[in-house]
């Protein structure tokens, strides 16, 4: 057997098991995939010289010689694009090139397989087999060293100036991989067959540096400028918040499957983008790290979303940052409840205020109804000592006046019941348990919800109730929502109709509407907090899922029905107060 046979058998099998072992490392990111394919490109093109050089005619050398073009052609392009993904510049122009060098390469190839342009002949040596060269040598050439110097002159300029001292080392090794295999293919497989010298060719083996420099990189530094995705990209894929491998210029290396659902982006394309293309107010991160920082993320969509961006570096083995690592987490929820608390704070202040000047009403309220009762009074003896022919005179003047000040003391009652009922409702009150008659809290929320209930006509239906065991204030702000929500369900115009009574030893009381009604889909989330049927701004969705807490709370339960156009029915029972203990 000739000894020369071990070098590209040698080749051959480092190659296979080097591009396994890359492909094992990692197999979920494009620059693992590039990588394992450059050896497996040269383990093919080992494997062909393996098989003509254990061949004995020359026909089936020729074919062989050709087939390998597969492999040697596609070394350029791989390359090319390998290190266009490296250095983020698949969006760019070059970028758009690589179908291109690919689809020369398959050009190349086939014209090598269906002509003698490429390879014409071969011929027996002294160490096997050798070939000659055509005319079309020299394009095929061309554009594998091309792509190839090109490629390598992208990784230079960017890697050469990087701020990780571990990318700089490995982008090092990378040249030094790549520019070694160059020259000795260069010569031993094209410049000495095209002069016509038999000299034993090596290309296949020298490729071999280039696998081994790859592999080394996965070995000596856990963590790859051409796979960086290999750390726990399983555990990434499951969290739900976004997460993302920045190179230091701050655009995306990689990231996961929560950063991709919360821009709208998919992961590929993320790559590459920069930081100020998503987030707003962020700079490009210098090589430091950060606690907490809030801004709005600019989604896919066009939609505005509060998040918090944290960042730190991240290291190889060697204790060299090589990127940050980008931790973006949705704060939708909590901007929401932040606004939520600033708007229960609010109200808290005016319901202060409220009781404050409900109180302060009061007083006027008071003397004013003193004096028309006073005035009522004069009036009357007024009329008992005036003479006979005087009185019957006046009697009609002064039955008038009597009238009116009877009215304006029935339209102070009427202002003052309005203040108690909003002293009481802004009153925090307590949440001892009482026996309450449902009867007169339901009118007293009928007064207050007034200005609400003009545009919608009230029916009442209620029945002699007895007492439930509750807590007035809130079994108050329950029914005042309701009533009110029913209210605003008949913007224009319609019937609200509240009906009281005792059933299966519980009292009932339902506010029904003839509102726009809730859709089927919509009605098993009316109690979820938060969410509502209502436009923005005029609705929190907190007045349903605390109502339905209160009603819990007491032992009883709450139902909605609804039919879409024709209005919406809720019903609210409680345990009568004979069973506290529910």
């Amino acid at each position: 057997m000739n000894a020369y046979l071990l070098v590209p058998l040698l080749a051959c099998v480092t190659c296979a098991m080097l591009s396994v072992a890359i492909l094992a490392r990692d197999t979920a990111h494009r620059a693992s995939r590039l990588g394992a394919a450059l050896a497996l490109a040269a383990a093919w093109w080992a494997l062909c010289e393996v098989l003509w050089s254990a061949a004995d005619r020359a026909p089936a050398v020729l074919r062989l010689v050709r087939v390998s073009g597969l492999g040697w052609l596609t070394l350029g392009p791989i390359v090319f694009h390998l290190f266009l993904e490296l250095t983020g510049r698949m969006r760019s122009r070059l970028g758009r090139c690589v179908p291109l060098a690919y689809l020369g390469a398959l050009v190349l190839a086939g014209v090598d397989l269906w002509t003698p342009w490429l390879h014409p002949a071969v011929a027996r040596s002294a160490w096997g087999w050798s070939y000659a060269l055509g005319p079309a040598f020299w394009p095929a050439y061309a554009l594998s060293a091309g792509l190839l110097v090109l490629g390598l002159a992208l990784g230079i300029r960017d890697f050469w100036s990087s701020p990780s001292a571990g990318e700089r080392r490995q982008a090092r090794w990378l040249v030094v991989g790549m520019l070694v295999p160059l020259a000795i293919a260069s010569v031993t497989d094209g410049l000495l067959p095209l002069l016509g010298r038999d000299f034993p060719r090596f290309g296949t083996a020298s490729i071999t540096i280039l696998a081994f420099v790859i592999a080394l990189g996965f070995q000596r530094h856990g963590y790859s400028l051409l796979a960086p995705g290999s750390f726990a990209s399983e555990i990434l894929a499951a969290l739900p918040e976004g997460v993302a491998l920045l190179r230091f210029d701050g655009s995306v290396r990689l990231a996961n499957a929560g950063m991709a659902r919360l821009t709208g982006f998919s992961e590929d394309e993320l790559r590459d983008r920069s930081l100020r293309d998503l987030f707003e107010g962020v700079r490009v991160l210098e090589c430091e790290e950060r606690r907490e920082h809030e801004c709005m993320l600019r989604s896919a969509s066009g939609e505005a979303i509060p998040v918090s961006l944290s960042t730190s570096t991240l290291h190889d083995k060697q204790g060299d940052g090589i990127g940050l690592v980008l931790v973006a987490r949705d704060l939708s929820e909590v901007a929401s409840l932040r606004s939520r608390l600033i708007t229960s704070g609010r109200l808290a202040a005016v319901g202060q205020l409220a009781a404050g000047i409900a109180h302060e009403i009061n007083n006027p309220v008071a003397f004013v109804h003193a004096n028309l009762g006073g005035l009522r009074d004069l009036l009357g003896t007024l009329e008992g000592k005036l003479p006979a022919p005087v009185a019957d005179g006046l009697r009609d003047v002064l039955r008038e006046g009597c009238e009116l000040v009877d009215e304006s003391l029935d339209g102070v009652d009427r202002v003052a019941a309005i203040v108690r009922d909003v002293k009481s409702f802004s009153h925090a009150g307590s949440a001892t348990r009482e026996l309450v008659d449902l009867s007169p809290l339901l009118d007293s929320v009928l007064r207050v919800a007034g200005p609400e209930l003009r545009r919608a006509r009230v029916e009442r239906s209620f029945a002699e109730l007895p007492p439930v065991f509750g807590a007035p204030q809130e079994l108050k702000q329950v029914f005042l929502n309701l009533v009110v929500n029913a209210a605003q369900a008949c913007a224009d115009g319609g019937s609200i109709r509240i009906v009281t009574g005792v059933e299966g030893g519980r009292v009932a009381v339902s506010v029904e509407d003839q509102g726009c009604g809730i859709p089927g889909e919509l009605l098993e989330r009316v109690f979820d907090p938060f969410f509502t049927t209502k436009p923005v701004g005029e609705g929190t969705g907190l007045g349903l899922s605390i109502s339905y807490e209160i009603v819990r709370r007491h032992g009883g339960d709450m139902m909605v029905s609804s039919v879409p156009g024709s209005g919406t029915r809720v019903r609210v029972e409680l345990p009568l107060a004979e069973a506290p203990e529910a």
